[in-house]
């Protein structure tokens, strides 16, 4: 990275820090507010694939990548947009090679999380005593462009900005049921793996329209893309599901070792619903929509991707996992196969 562009990523940094949040924020781009913690079902994800060692995930917060070296992979490439989600991941991966469990759990998660707090409520996370205690360690573009943030704000200011993404839950518990390695043994397993190979788990600023490019030279065995396409009509070139076909079936694919597989889409609870009410699944338990979420269900249904996709072209499947919202739903995962 050229000197201009980590001043560029310092201001937009410092920007974001000075801006109010503003919930529901669609905005994904190189200086966009960084997620805090994968929001989608990691674990279930994982546990659909098997016998892979090479990964290429959407990178967020690394937790993809964490995941697959926990289940056996000796090679992980991780890509986003976001060059703050990178300062961000490193920071994160800092952390977690140094800190002891319950330091890590003190600083990077909380305890319980209200629709109405106090600051005080959440001064542990990500504090500015964490900041100076590991800022020894990190690499120097990554103190370039935080040292200024903590010089100048409290770390509950950075977290209500719009530097950071703090709609979604947080809450060990919430965590350690989704994502293994907010598990105390899991977390020294990650920890040792990292400490052994820091190298093992890459992460590079790449958007999803340039991967097939950036990644030519690299073959995998499983490519994770995560929620990523839920936004598929705002990324350019991939604004219909037939160029999202197209993209995964002759791009994305070429990077597939042979029996290689890519885990294309991930869809919430009402992606979920759409594409059972169109295969005629019955929606059974806390499924049942109300006459509320039917209407929204018969909207997704007609412009959700994964809908889209498993009706119109047969390479695909698809399998239902536990979903992560409050009321047990389930969520999709929608996977593309070389053949």
């Amino acid at each position: 990275m050229s000197y201009i562009d980590l001043t560029k990523t310092r201001e937009e940094a410092f920007k974001l820090a000075q801006t109010p949040y503003k919930i529901g924020d669609e905005n994904f781009g190189k200086y966009s507010s960084i997620y805090l913690a994968a929001t989608s079902n990691v674990k279930d994800t994982l546990s659909l694939y098997h016998d892979y060692e090479s990964v290429l995930a959407l990178g967020a917060t690394g937790a993809l990548g964490y995941e697959a070296l926990l289940n056996g992979a000796k090679k992980v490439d991780l890509f986003d947009i976001n060059e703050l989600q990178r300062i961000y991941y490193e920071y994160l991966k800092t952390a977690i090679m140094i800190l002891p469990y319950e330091e890590f759990i003190h600083y990077f998660t909380l305890p319980k999380q209200n629709k109405y707090f106090k600051k005080e409520d959440i001064r542990h996370l990500l504090s500015n005593e964490l900041y100076y205690r590991i800022s020894f360690f990190l690499d120097e573009d990554i103190n370039y462009v935080l040292e200024p943030l903590f010089d100048f704000f409290y770390s509950p200011d950075l977290i209500l900005s719009s530097l950071f993404r703090f709609e979604f839950p947080l809450t060990l518990d919430y965590l350690k049921k989704y994502i293994s390695f907010y598990n105390e043994e899991e977390y020294y397993k990650l920890q040792s793996i990292l400490r052994k190979n820091p190298s093992i788990i890459k992460y590079h600023q790449v958007s999803i329209n340039d991967v097939r490019t950036y990644f030519a030279d690299n073959k995998y065995d499983l490519i994770l893309l995560d929620n990523v396409l839920q936004y598929f009509y705002q990324i350019p070139n991939l604004e219909t599901p037939y160029k999202v076909n197209m993209f995964i079936d002759k791009e994305l694919s070429k990077l597939l070792n042979n029996h290689g597989a890519i885990a294309a889409a991930y869809g919430f609870e009402v992606a979920a619903d759409a594409l059972k009410i169109s295969e005629n699944i019955p929606l059974t338990g806390a499924s049942n929509p109300t006459a509320f979420s039917n209407m929204i269900i018969k909207q997704a249904k007609k412009k959700d991707l994964i809908t889209n996709l498993v009706r119109k072209w047969n390479h695909y499947s698809y399998n239902f996992i536990p979903g992560v919202e409050e009321d047990k739903r389930e969520n999709v995962v929608l996977t593309y196969r070389k053949r």
